[in-house]
């Protein structure tokens, strides 16, 4: 998985390397979500989980723009509901272990997150939705908002 543009991140992952105004290619596809130093919150562990984040929503539009079938979309959808959990739970581990003051409200944000995408996932694995530029933005949008809002406010309690 370490393709060339790309450094190991914490727990053993590739993730993308790169500033705001380089454009990433990987395999002949330009990212659709490039991280930046914007995102960075300061903190290496959520830092290398959100660039890995990052990657899983790549990796679901690029699949998405050239066509992949339904099996590889899932599995794409399944990994990154998988690493988003695991991340998630790195984080509400690390804001018990500081008796981070907002935990609750940060915490619901996970939760409605996992169970829209997973709602998704069931209805895309029944045949009930389709995948489309919209999922690929929401999941961008999301990640964005939630880094930029809640996430930086965390890394800014943990100093």
């Amino acid at each position: 998985m370490n393709q060339q543009g790309r450094r190991q991140g914490g727990h053993g992952h590739a993730v993308a390397s790169c500033t705001e105004k380089t454009q990433q290619i990987l395999g002949g596809y330009v990212s659709y979500f490039v991280w930046s130093d914007e995102l960075s919150v300061g903190n290496a562990f959520i830092d290398s989980d959100h660039q890995m984040l990052v990657d899983y929503i790549n990796q679901l539009h690029e699949a998405m723009a050239k066509g992949h079938g339904k099996e590889i979309l899932g599995k794409i959808l399944d990994e990154l509901i998988r690493y988003a959990k695991e991340h998630f739970q790195r984080e509400e581990d690390h804001m018990k272990s500081i008796r981070y003051a907002d935990f609750a409200s940060h915490k619901q944000e996970h939760e409605i997150f996992i169970k829209e995408v997973s709602d998704l996932h069931a209805k895309f694995s029944a045949g009930n939705a389709m995948l489309s530029v919209r999922v690929s933005k929401f999941l961008k949008d999301w990640l964005v908002n939630h880094i930029m809002k809640l996430d930086r406010k965390l890394a800014a309690a943990s100093r």
